[in-house]
This record gives structure tokens, sequence and C-alpha cells, in this order.
């Protein structure tokens, strides 16, 4: 790897500063598939033992680990715990501990009793009645017509002001979101003053359609140090908003975008012991509605759900770190990605976790069988500031390189195809490397609803950061490019799809790479040519709102910042530009570090 010019180094003084030698080799690792979607039933039960509680219709079970995650296996429930009496049989009950008793409370998603523990999660369950009493005998159906159901779809109960009130999001999808709150441990309930609520989603370039209206729902709550209570909300925008109570949930401010990007998504707040607050969310961009896309009031399809990311506070939300891919989803290529096992919600949206120990933390995320895993994630990882890649050898556990066919199957989704691929590097034949370009397969077409998927890309993600530099080695073969061939190189805080042609007008920085007629980086006026059939190293050093563009240790150029971002850059987005089939560009190595 080549030695950077000394004007960085002259330009970002101390970046040269080593990162945290810790982080290193600490990658989130994936230990078990939860036994239903995550989101709910993920709970701590002591030091050592973990469960994931299952939504079955049948004989209750849960996933167990009794060595604080790092194995684990199915049981059976205890014949006092309480079957699903509501929501559906791929979600669990959601589950929240007592902190004044040490107690559990339990609801359903949807249409669920409310059941309180006596002795633990294995010793008495007794059902909240509508007259704030408890019911032993909730197995008899003439005394279940008499117990309390919360309504809407909720989310798990949280205990705030050190216990005395237990307060539980819930939505009807598009009515916003309310809680439902109890002062008296689960016995009595009364729903919130306010609602939050979100705009719908305006038709406008470049949409050609209207995203399905979510008003605000599947909120997640977090109690502030101050007292006041912070609420991220999923919308039909592209970022989730927030909202802020003052008064423990009663009243709410009006919500507001946060820093968070994510569209139709859901996002989890939660709390280390050290009061570190980590956010866990999909930080992706889903494709630009299409001409079929309809009014917005129904799903159309999700193309933003194959990834998690990971952010972290240490001063109470005023500062993030991290931006990181937890996961990226295995089967995001699969060419029968839509209906493989089942029509239904997939992909590795939705979250849960617990904490480990002082570094690490136990994560559930995802939604289908094949999809949803627990991952173990250290935070010294999360804190990491440099991250490198070989395409040839990282491809399938770092890249997202896949595109869409654009007919609509099973439950959302489209089905998949590898939008660059690997082939051998002409220089060494025991080496691979990433082609992308612009492909010929009418199957990535669909006219009526006016969208072209052919324009093959890649992108990679790597530690957020304002002020950084991020270089990759790249290589124009000599034939096969059209008049328009080219490569568009963009600085991105979120992951948009490799084949987004979209992605340039979002970019915190960008650049095209022309191959034709004769192959230069144009920045600004400036055309910086370079030969072809030979390997060339680029880089990207920016700082706040400037950028310098080096070409083989030489500075080429200028970047003004395009789009500002709170969160810094975290990503970087290679698509190819071409109109017709070309050869396109080699992409081997990229590394990226940031202050």
């Amino acid at each position: 790897m080549k030695v950077l010019p000394l004007i960085l180094i002259a330009c970002f003084p101390g970046f040269c500063e080593a990162q945290h030698p810790a982080a290193a080799g600490l990658e989130p690792i994936v230990v078990a598939t939860p036994p239903s979607d995550a989101g709910r039933g993920l709970v701590r039960v002591s030091q050592k033992e973990i469960r994931h509680y299952s939504g079955t219709r049948n004989a209750p079970d849960y996933l167990v680990s009794l060595d604080n995650g790092s194995t684990w296996e199915m049981r059976n429930a205890s014949d006092s715990y309480p079957p699903n009496f509501g929501g559906i049989p791929k979600e669990s009950p959601a589950f929240s501990r007592n902190p004044a008793t040490g107690e559990w409370i339990r609801v359903q998603p949807i249409g669920g009793f409310i059941f309180i523990s006596r002795g633990g999660l294995d010793g008495t369950w007794l059902a909240v009645t509508n007259d704030g009493k408890l019911e032993a005998d909730w197995k008899d159906p003439e005394k279940r017509k008499n117990l309390k159901k919360l309504g809407g779809i909720m989310r798990t109960p949280l205990f705030i002001n050190k216990g005395k009130r237990i307060l539980i999001p819930f939505h009807v999808m598009a009515n916003g979101t309310r809680f439902h709150i109890s002062d008296d441990g689960g016995l009595t309930w009364k729903v919130s003053k306010d609602a939050i609520t979100s705009p719908r989603h305006d038709v406008k370039p470049p949409h050609q359609g209207t995203r399905w209206y979510n008003n605000a729902v599947e909120a997640t709550v977090l109690e502030m140090k101050n007292g006041m209570l912070w609420a991220l909300v999923r919308t039909s925008q592209d970022q989730a908003w927030q909202s802020f109570s003052k008064d423990g949930g009663d009243t709410w401010s009006k919500a507001e975008p946060s820093r968070f990007f994510g569209t139709l998504t859901m996002n989890t707040l939660a709390r280390l012991n050290d009061g570190t607050i980590v956010s866990l969310w999909t930080n992706t961009m889903a494709l630009p509605e299409n001409a079929e896309a309809g009014n917005g009031q129904w799903e159309d399809v999700f193309t933003n759900r194959d990834s998690h990311h990971i952010a972290m506070s240490d001063d109470e939300g005023k500062s993030w770190y991290g931006f990181r891919e937890i996961i990226l989803d295995e089967l995001r290529n699969h060419p029968e990605y839509a209906t493989l096992n089942g029509p239904e919600d997939r992909g590795k949206h939705q979250s849960e976790l617990v904490q480990l120990d002082k570094n690490r933390m136990l994560v559930s995320l995802g939604q289908h069988k094949n999809h949803r895993k627990l991952v173990i994630v250290d935070r010294r990882w999360v804190a990491g500031k440099e991250r490198s890649t070989q395409t040839g050898k990282d491809l399938d556990a770092q890249w997202t390189v896949h595109t869409y066919i654009p007919q609509k199957r099973g439950h959302c989704s489209y089905n998949r195809k590898q939008g660059a691929i690997l082939v051998e590097d002409p220089d060494d034949a025991s080496r691979r490397v990433l082609q992308i370009r612009r492909l010929d397969d009418s199957s990535l077409v669909n006219e009526k609803a006016k969208v072209d998927y052919q324009n093959g890309g890649a992108t990679w993600n790597f530690p957020n950061g304002t002020t950084g530099i991020v270089k990759f080695r790249f290589r124009v073969p000599s034939g096969g490019q059209t008049d328009d061939s080219g490569l568009q190189v963009s600085l991105m805080d979120r992951l948009f799809n490799a084949c987004d042609t979209t992605a340039k007008d979002y970019a915190l920085f960008t650049f095209p790479i022309r191959l034709s007629p004769s192959p230069h980086l144009s920045i600004g006026m400036k055309k910086v040519p370079f030969k072809t059939d030979s390997w060339h190293e680029a880089t990207i050093a920016w700082k706040n709102k400037a950028a310098l563009v080096f070409l083989d240790g030489v500075k080429v150029g200028n970047l003004n910042m395009s789009t500002p971002s709170p969160n810094g850059v975290s990503y970087i987005h290679f698509i190819s530009t071409g109109t017709h089939p070309d050869t396109g560009v080699l992409l081997d190595t990229v590394h990226a570090k940031v202050k």
C-alpha cells in the first residue's frame, strides 16, 4: 500500500494516529438463529442465561444460552408459561423486567393479553383483568372473557422513572403512535393524550410513484438522563422521525426528521450499563418509487432491508460514531430471493439487544427464518476508525453488488442478480477483482414501471467520519467501451443500492471517471488522464465540506460537498454510467480511515 502524500498529512493534523489496537479482529459474529422475528422476545434471565422466545401456536418454547450467548439450544417452556393468545406465530410476545420488583410483564404484539409473573419466567403467570386485578385461572375460557387487552401493534414495554411508570408504544397504521401507560405496575392502563405523526410521501423526482404510508409507527423510546423521553418512529420519508416528551409520555413534541436515515424500517434505541446509547437500524436508502408503485395505501416492494447498522453515543445523543454494518443479508444476491422458503417479510430489518459484558452486545435482528440472526457485536469494533477490503476475497461478506429483476414476487420483493462480478486480475491469475460495467440483460428492465437496473454497481461501508481518506485501486480495460462508458464514484452517508443511479444526487462528494474516448477523471472542469490496462490508485481526502482528489499520489483537484450530512461519510458507492453494454472498470482494493 502506498504512503499517503505529504499534503494529506499536512491538511489533516494527527491523522496518522493508529486506530485502537483492540478494534482489529472483533468483527460481529453470528451465533444462532432466533426462533421468531427480531424485535421482541429477547430476554436476559441472569448473568449467564439469555432466552429468545418463539411465537409458536403449539407448545411454547424458546432458544436459550446458558453461557452468556456463546452456544444455544431449544427448550420447551414451563407448564406455567402462557401460550400465545394473540399476534402471529412468527412474532414472539414482548417481555420487560420490572426494576422495582424483579418480576416480568409480557404483552402480545397484536390483540393479546397482559401477563405478570410471580417467581420469574418459570414461575406463576397471572393475567390482568379488565377491572385491574390478576387472574390465575386464565386457562378457563370463561375467565378469559374478562382479561384486559391492549390495542394496536405494540413494541416492548419500557419501565421509566425508576420503574414507577410503564410505557408501551403502539400504533394503528394510519393513526400514528400513541402509548399505553400504567402507573401501578401494569394493572390499570390509560392512553397518552398525544399521538406522534409524520407526513405522507410526496411524489417528486426521482420518484414516479408513492411510498406506502406509514404514519409514525413502531416507535422505540429511550429515557434520557434528564428524564426526557426520546422516541424514534418508522416513516415513509427518507429517515426516522423523532419526538420528545417531558411528562413521562402523556404529551409529545411535534415530530421532526432525525439524523437516522431509513425508510419503512424499525429503529431500536438502547442504553448500556455505563450510559452509552446504542442505535440499531437499517441505514439504507430504498430505490426511487417506480411508475407501478401505486397510491401509497399498501406495501409495494422493499429494496432497503438487506443490512443492519449500529451507531453509539457517549454524550446523550449529541454526537455519534460507528454507522457500521453489523451484517449484510446472506441471500441478497439469490436469484429466487423473493419466494425462497415462503412469501413472508424478509431481510435484516428489526432488532433488539441485550448487553453481554463491558464490551459486547447480543443483537437479535431480521425477519423470516432464512434471514434473522443472533449476532455478537463488540463496541471496540463499532469505535474502530479504519477498514480495508480486497474485492476478490471480501465480496460476499463486505460488498453490496446486487441488482433487481423488477417484477414483484412473493411478499413485497424482487428477485435479484449479481450486478458486478469477480474476474481474473489481468496481471495475476491467482487474484480475482471486481468488474463493474453496464450489463446487457433485458430481465433487469420493466418498461411499464419505467425502470432499468442494468447499470452494475458496488457499495462498501466503513466507520463514519467528518474527516477521513478513502483510496481505491482501479483499472480500465482498453477494449469494449462505448461512447458514454464511465464510472460514478460517490462518498455517501448511508447504503444506496448498487444499481441506484440517483446516488450521486445525494452524495456528499462525487466525481465521474470517463472511459471514452480517452479515459480520465473529471474533477470539476479539469480532465485528468490515465492509462488503460494499468492499475491506478485514486484517493479522496475530505474534511468537513471540502475534499482533495489524488491520482497515483499526485493531487489532481478539489471537490466541494454537494449534500451536507449530520453523520459524515461512511460509504463509497461505485456505479457504471453507460447506456450500452461495456467492459467497465476493474476494482481491486479499497482502504478507508477516519478521524
